[in-house]
């Protein structure tokens, strides 16, 4: 099981990294580059407390609607300040609303980064309530599944307290029927782990 959390840092990321580290579950942050530049010290402590950072592009755009160009600058830049922030260059990244085509793929990859979508969407952005949460996910996990929540938001404005609130449960709720959790950055490498689905499957909403 893989907890991975995007569109942070913001206000919020500090009390879910609280409750990660109280309850010793690995986690991995796919940080908007923007956010990260306003919120420079929270990146520095996900990286402190030994999660995982991935990149989530600058400013959150659909990048199958940017030229190569563009795209190239969405991902380059959110590597570099991540870099500057930890001394640690990521490997992994997620695209914004899922959406890839072959050519944002193809330079993905030639950055050094490897794709990690999601099996199950806790849809905490849409602010369900923290008993819908903690239902979204775990009445839909199964074994090695990533799992999406988000600890911030694109604009760095929007309420993720209910996520906060339902992350004790959904991880006590998961170990009591046997799960555990892991690192999506693996020593064995990036390309070890899963990538998630692929395809029209994969939801569309403000990952």
């Amino acid at each position: 099981m893989y907890l991975t959390f995007d569109d942070g840092p913001s206000a919020y990321t500090s009390q879910i990294l609280s409750v990660l580290q109280s309850k010793g579950v690995p986690a991995t942050f796919f940080v908007v580059g923007k956010n990260a530049a306003q919120h420079p010290t929270l990146v520095q402590q996900e990286h402190g407390a030994g999660k995982g950072i991935g990149n989530h592009t600058w400013d959150h755009q659909d990048l199958t609607t940017l030229s190569s160009d563009q795209v190239r600058t969405e991902l380059q830049s959110t590597t570099d300040e991540i870099t500057n922030l930890t001394g640690t260059a990521p490997v992994l990244w997620r695209p914004p609303y899922g959406a890839v085509n072959d050519n944002v793929k193809q330079i993905a990859s030639s950055l050094g980064l490897s794709m990690r979508l999601w099996d199950v969407d806790s849809a905490d952005w849409t602010m369900p309530g923290v008993n819908a949460i903690v239902s979204n996910v775990v009445n839909t996990v199964k074994p090695d599944a990533i799992i999406l929540f988000h600890d911030g938001s694109p604009g760095d404005n929007e309420d993720r307290s209910q996520t906060v609130a339902a992350l004790p449960t959904v991880i006590d709720s998961l170990r009591s029927v046997g799960y555990s959790f892991g690192s999506l950055v693996t020593t064995a490498g990036a390309s070890s782990a899963p990538a998630g689905p692929t395809g029209p499957s994969v939801p569309i909403g403000p990952e």
